[in-house]
């Protein structure tokens, strides 16, 4: 997809600096960045990140529903992110969490089932709780209903970890190789040595993506060095933890940078500044209305 070139201030690459400082994600100094990059007119261009609507924009809509990833894509979202997990009875659906209950709206002390341990219909026998547009009827669908529903937009999938995650993981693949818009899946797996497989299994068509923070037993940049040599398509990079570097070392591998999660809008343009690929987002509204306004005062 083709990136939107913007073209943003003197006044908000100020203010964004400033947030980007305050929450240590610079390499180099904020001075660097503020004037290195400005031309004569004291602007500068900066690509438009894809944005990418996590969980379909929780904060907007019934998170993990068939209903707001539509609606993301309707709003110009260049994506989702979703979630998987296996149900006792061997269906993948679409759900965060390890345990039953926060959707649905059960009080916490309630919430003591696994999604493993329970079949799809009584996963999807209770409604969730409304968020946004939600009139109040959305159930968990399946990855089946996702790939059927969900006609456009990239679909960022992630592999939860869990009981029974190899068998979540062979169905996952099955269901993907079936699928005839594969060019669209964007994977999240949990670890660079589940990627070797899936890519093993379905080849070097699937984009996959991994966060580099899953191994915490070396320093991140180090285990971020490892994944770019796997050459993923893309590293799934929290914003608290970016950086110039990131993003350079990245973009030299030839891998795009997608940061989560990001609500707000000063840091949505401070991660633009920085050069990242892709956000995740729980308010895609408010960050395509961020980034049409700059658009819009470039023209």
């Amino acid at each position: 997809m083709k990136l939107t070139v913007l073209s943003i201030s003197r006044f908000n690459r100020t203010a964004v600096i400033g947030v980007l400082a305050l929450a240590g994600l610079l390499v180099s100094e904020p001075s660097t960045v503020s004037t290195g990059a400005l031309s004569q007119n004291e602007r500068s261009d900066v690509r438009r990140p894809l944005i990418i609507a996590h969980r379909g924009g929780a904060l907007e809509s019934t998170e993990n529903t068939l209903d707001a990833f539509q609606r993301a894509v309707r709003l110009g979202a260049d994506g989702i992110e979703t979630d998987v997990r296996l149900t006792r009875d061997g269906v993948v659906v679409i759900y965060h969490d390890e345990y039953f209950g926060r959707v649905e709206g059960l009080p916490e002390r309630q919430r003591t089932r696994l999604i493993s341990d329970l079949t799809y219909s009584e996963v999807s026998a209770q409604t969730l709780i409304a968020v946004g547009d939600d009139g109040g009827s959305r159930r968990v669908p399946t990855l089946n209903d996702v790939l059927s529903n969900v006609q456009s937009g990239l679909l960022n999938i992630e592999l939860k970890r869990g009981a029974r995650f190899d068998d979540l993981l062979d169905k996952t693949v099955a269901v993907l190789k079936r699928y005839s818009q594969l060019d669209r899946v964007v994977l999240e797996t949990p670890s660079l040595e589940i990627a070797k497989k899936v890519r093993a299994e379905i080849g070097p068509s699937l984009k996959l993506h991994i966060n580099p923070g899953y191994d915490d037993s070396v320093p991140f940049l180090q285990s971020l060095e490892r994944v770019l040599k796997f050459k993923p398509h893309s590293v799934s990079v929290s914003f608290k933890k970016l950086s110039r570097e990131v993003v350079e070392l990245a973009h030299k591998a030839g891998v795009e940078v997608w940061v989560w999660t990001v609500n707000s809008p000063d840091i949505a343009q401070a991660m633009a500044i920085l050069g990242v690929d892709a956000i995740k987002t729980d308010r895609p509204t408010a960050l395509l209305d961020l980034f049409n306004r700059e658009r819009r005062r470039q023209r």
